[in-house]
This record gives structure tokens, C-alpha cells and sequence, in this order.
């Protein structure tokens, strides 16, 4: 389709979100917040991390007193933008046995996917319809130079005895489960599954108010004073409480203090029309989450009505942690999502994209989350999920709940918390060496999903990353 119009991102809020909003019909308000309120626990940030936080807490302590100060909706930044993906971390256990140790990597993925595993029962105790489906999470190769990108997972988790949760897979084996004429062999992590992703983060919320937390939408926090108690300004009030959470995702990148620990990358999604009877015909019917293998990785499901939605991380880079419109009008990025689907489905040539849109990752100097506390342990944080945050923002809820709740619970002692993290340049040697970083990975994998080898500049510039000792790129 050489002169295809695509839709125009940036307009309206995600399908996703969309969706979710209309099924609340009225839901409770969650008015800004107006003078000075006192509290337990306040939390910056309605995303999952930030309400992961709040609803362990209650678990804990149902009368505590939680306030969630959020500058959009619950669900309007990345909570309610992504694809869906629910996985854990077997993938990167080579990475975190380097980190951490063999024993402490088993650890963290094995509560990593615990992480899957309560996203689910969640659901199901709360009666929330978020589409969650255990179906796994397929890695594909879709380009002999993909080709075995999961050995050395593969071989680790073998050596450490969990071989059953990371298994290479044939082509045949592919081919039964989504029948692209792209696809070699590949790897199946047996613990993921998919949701619906602001259905869940709008769940959450529900179950939220429910439960006595108060939330305060459309309030942006100006300015924090860590003293005691930690204070929380906004335009129009202010929130003191004893311990203070960050749930900030992508803008912790503009918040004093992260702002060298974080690089922000746009990630877009476009949406097909329905064709659940073309899908079908795919043998994708199981609902699985697939990716290929490339770096800037392409990442794709089907939704409950037969639809396929289809991710890239090709967007640009961010500068100085301001995020704005290059996150979710970037018309290039869309381009390049769409390019990507119509290569590994060139049967579905004729399938209309109905839909598009985008929005921030924040990726850390080694792909993991930075869990910790600061301030004489009355502020806690977590972000840099680098794409993969539904699961572990379940993890990292449980994490800052126990910190929050005075650090004595075993969860809070997991290897990750407090690591820490290699720092990236300050601006504006940051956003240029992003942008070239960045470009010539997506140059890299484009050229390589095209049978052609990268140019040399290329090459030499995606190599970059490594030589100076991040744990991304190649």
C-alpha cells in the first residue's frame, strides 16, 4: 500500500483509553485538588505504579489515609497507551545474574512473574473486565539476523534449572501459533499474558475509590519540600504527609534528581480494523503476545473484537524531560509502525489501520527499573521500565507499599531495590547522543529485517551504548 493514508496520532486519547472511558459511563469524580490536606501516604502518579502502591497499602493497613495526586486521568500517560504485555523478566536473567547473582536473579524473575500472576487475580477478585489473557508471550526471529537472540537466555535459564519458564520453540511450532510468512523459530515464556490496558488502569482506580483512597485528577504537582513531613505543593493546594511515592514513569526524567538517571524514547501503536475471520486464518487465536527480535522491538496482540495492534519503539527522543507533543504526534513514528506491520504481515495487505497512537518510555542505563528511597527514607521511587512496565510496576507497587510502610517486609529487600544505576549524560549531550543513538538503531533493524547490512556509520554509532558501558543496544 505505497500511498497509504494513515491515521493522524496525537488528536485524541489512545483506542484504549477511549474504550475504557466509555464503559465507565459516569464514573466517581476525582475532582483537583483544592487548599491543604494531610495524609499517610500521597503518591504522585495515577499510573500503575502509583496505584499498585496505593492498593497494596490498603491491603496492608485498610484505614490508612492514601491521596493520589494526578495531572491527567488515572490511565492517561503510558498506564493507558501501551500494548498490553504482561511478562516477567526470564528473558533478562543473564543481565540480572550479572547484576545480582544467579541465586538473586532466580528471585527477582521468579517474582516478576508472580507480579503476572496477581495482575490476574486481581481481576478476578475485584471484577474487573480488563481482557487479561494467560496465554504466554511468544519471541519470534523474523530475519535470519534475529536468529537465535534468546540463546544465551535460554542456556542461563537452563543452567539455573528454570528452563520450563524461557523454552525455545520451531518454526513449525511458530508458524501453529501465528502463521506470518516472516517468522523462523522462536522462545515462548509460558507465564504472560495480555490485558486491556486502561481497562485495568481504570479497574484499579475504581477498586481505589472504593476502598477509601482519595485521588485528586487534573492536579500537577510544582514542587516537593522534603522536610517533616514531606510537602507536596500544587496550583491550588498542598498535601503533607510522612512518606511521599513517585510514580512518575517518563517524567521523571524533568524531576530534580532522576533527571541524568532516565532517557525518554517515544513508543506508537497502530490498530487494524476487525478481522477476527482473517486471524483465523492465521491460526492466531490464542490470544498470545508476540514480538520479533529486532532492538527497537516490534510488539503485537489481537484484542477481543479481532483486531491486531501493532507496536514499535521508533519514536524520537525527548530533551531535558519535557514531554510533549513529539510522544504522541509523531507522524514519522506511525509511518514506521505501519511499515512494520505490512513487512511481517504482508497477507493482510488489504486490512485498513484504523486507529494510531503514541506515548513516552522511560529507559533506564540498564533496561531495569530503579526502585529506592531518598530523603532520609521518607520519599520512594520507581521508573525506567524501558517498555515493559505492566508486570513489573505490579512488583514495583509492592516494593514502595513496604517501603512506605517502614521497609520490614522481605519484598522490600529484593536485589533490585536501591541498585544503583549508571547515569546518562547531562542535556544537551544527552538528547544528542539519544537522537544518533537512537536513529541509528532503528536504521540497524530496518536494514536487517530487509536481508541488507547496516551501513558502517550505522554499525559504528549502534555500538555506541556498550562501549560506554549501558546494558542496551547492540
Amino acid at each position: 500500500m505505497p500511498h497509504e493514508t494513515l491515521p493522524e496520532p496525537g488528536h485524541h486519547r489512545s483506542w484504549w483509553l477511549r474504550e475504557a472511558l466509555a464503559a465507565e459511563e459516569d464514573g466517581p469524580p476525582a475532582p483537583p485538588l483544592t487548599g491543604p490536606i494531610e495524609c499517610d501516604v500521597a503518591i504522585v502518579g495515577g499510573g500503575y505504579t502509583g496505584m499498585w502502591t496505593a492498593y497494596d497499602l490498603l491491603e496492608r493497613s485498610p484505614d490508612a489515609r492514601v491521596v493520589i495526586l494526578e495531572q491527567d486521568i488515572c490511565g492517561g500517560g503510558p498506564s493507558g497507551r501501551n500494548g498490553g504485555f504482561v511478562h516477567g523478566w526470564w528473558d533478562q536473567l543473564p543481565l540480572l545474574a550479572d547484576l545480582h547473582g544467579e541465586g538473586a536473579a532466580v528471585e527477582l524473575a521468579r517474582a516478576s512473574e508472580d507480579a503476572v500472576n496477581r495482575i490476574g487475580e486481581f481481576c478476578t477478585r475485584h471484577d474487573v473486565d480488563a481482557w487479561f489473557v494467560p496465554a504466554g508471550y511468544l519471541q519470534v526471529s523474523a530475519s535470519p539476523a534475529q536468529d537465535d537472540s534468546w540463546a544465551t537466555a535460554a542456556r542461563v535459564c537452563r543452567e539455573l534449572g528454570v528452563e520450563d519458564r524461557y523454552l525455545p520453540v520451531s518454526a513449525a511450532e511458530v508458524q501453529s501459533r501465528c502463521a506470518s510468512p516472516r517468522f523462523r523459530d522462536g522462545v515462548v515464556m509460558p507465564g504472560g499474558a495480555t490485558v486491556q490496558p486502561a481497562l485495568l488502569a481504570r479497574g484499579l482506580r475504581r477498586v481505589l475509590l472504593d476502598r477509601g483512597a482519595v485521588i485528586h485528577e487534573g492536579t500537577t504537582v510544582r514542587r516537593m519540600r522534603a522536610g517533616t513531613p514531606v510537602v507536596l505543593e500544587t496550583e491550588h493546594g498542598s498535601v503533607r504527609a510522612p512518606q511521599v511515592v513517585l510514580g512518575l514513569n517518563a517524567w521523571a526524567a524533568g524531576w530534580a534528581g532522576f533527571r541524568t538517571r532516565l532517557m525518554t524514547w517515544g513508543s506508537y501503536i497502530v490498530l487494524t480494523e476487525p478481522i477476527p475471520d482473517r486471524l483465523r486464518e492465521l491460526g492466531w487465536t490464542g490470544g498470545e503476545a508476540i514480538t520479533d527480535s529486532r532492538f527497537t522491538v516490534s510488539y503485537f496482540r489481537t484484542t477481543r473484537d479481532g483486531r491486531i495492534a501493532f507496536g514499535a519503539g521508533v519514536g524520537a527522543a525527548g530533551f531535558g524531560g519535557v514531554i510533549g507533543r513529539s510522544f504522541s504526534a509523531d507522524r514519522t513514528a506511525v509511518a514506521r509502525a505501519a511499515a512494520g506491520f505490512r513487512h511481517l504481515f504482508p497477507m493482510l495487505a488489504d486490512v485498513r489501520i484504523a486507529d494510531a497512537w503514541g506515548g513516552p518510555i522511560d529507559i533506564s542505563s540498564d533496561r531495569l527499573p530503579a526502585i529506592g528511597s531518598m530523603h532520609g527514607g521518607r520519599v520512594h521511587y520507581a521508573h525506567g521500565y524501558s517498555g515493559n512496565g505492566v508486570g513489573p510496576s505490579r512488583l514495583a507497587g509492592r516494593v514502595l507499599a513496604a517501603l512506605a510502610d517502614g521497609g520490614t517486609d522481605p519484598v522490600a529487600r529484593l536485589p533490585i531495590v536501591g541498585a544503583p544505576k549508571r547515569p546518562f549524560p547531562p542535556e544537551p549531550f544527552r538528547y544528542v547522543g539519544a537522537r544518533m543513538i537512537r536513529e541509528a538503531l532503528v536504521r540497524k533493524d530496518e536494514a536487517e529485517q530487509h536481508g541488507r547490512r547496516p551501513g558502517l556509520v550505522v554499525r559504528a554509532v549502534s555500538r555506541v551504548p556498550r562501549l560506554l558501558g549501558y546494558r542496551f543496544g547492540h
